[in-house]
């Protein structure tokens, strides 16, 4: 009954992440951001570059992949405090059983199962070692289908079409504009 009950807290938690993520894009804490660059066979160079922050308790670690006007792909890392309705199983779990639980809890959910099935996007929940909810998010704007992600509901708030059609110098000034700096 502990482990239902457990079960059910961290869906109901891990299932309002993805709004988060947009509503945390608008809010300023601490940060930082590095730049890399390759050449492509059409001369315009590849750059990816690194914004990390902390915005509303939740620390960022972003890297935004683009070519010359055109967004590539989408990486954000994040880490936070394991939700209060956890916190006390969490204490007596490890976090490779905790991250073992919210994976099966991911699992059983059907919108999270039916976004894994999208070409170009994946999303991977762990507990890190001191017990911090990390959850990984990869788009490649170049495979995602944007009107079958607009249609699932574990995408809601998400905003990716609007992150699908922005360029990227206004994506990346309205990330460091909501606190993030480059790395």
């Amino acid at each position: 009954m502990k482990r239902l009950a457990f079960l059910l807290a961290v869906v109901s938690v891990l299932l309002s992440g993805c709004a988060l993520l947009n509503r945390h894009s608008n809010r300023p804490n601490q940060t930082s951001s590095s730049t890399s660059s390759v050449e492509s066979p059409t001369n315009q160079k590849i750059i990816s570059k690194v914004l990390v922050g902390k915005i509303d308790g939740i620390e960022h670690r972003d890297t935004i992949t683009y070519q010359g006007k055109k967004l590539l792909r989408l990486r954000m890392e994040l880490i936070s405090e394991l939700p209060q309705e956890i916190t006390d199983v969490a204490a007596t779990m490890s976090p490779n059983e905790l991250t073992k639980l919210i994976r099966e809890a991911m699992q059983e959910d059907p919108d999270f199962v039916e976004a894994q099935r999208l070409d170009g996007f994946s999303a991977d929940y762990s507990v890190t070692a001191d017990k911090k909810l990390q959850v990984v998010i990869d788009l490649d704007l170049q495979k995602i289908n944007v009107d079958k992600v607009e249609d699932l509901s574990y995408f809601e708030d998400f905003g990716i079409s609007d992150i699908k059609d922005a360029t990227p110098e206004m994506f990346i000034l309205g990330m460091k504009l909501g606190g993030l700096k480059e790395e």
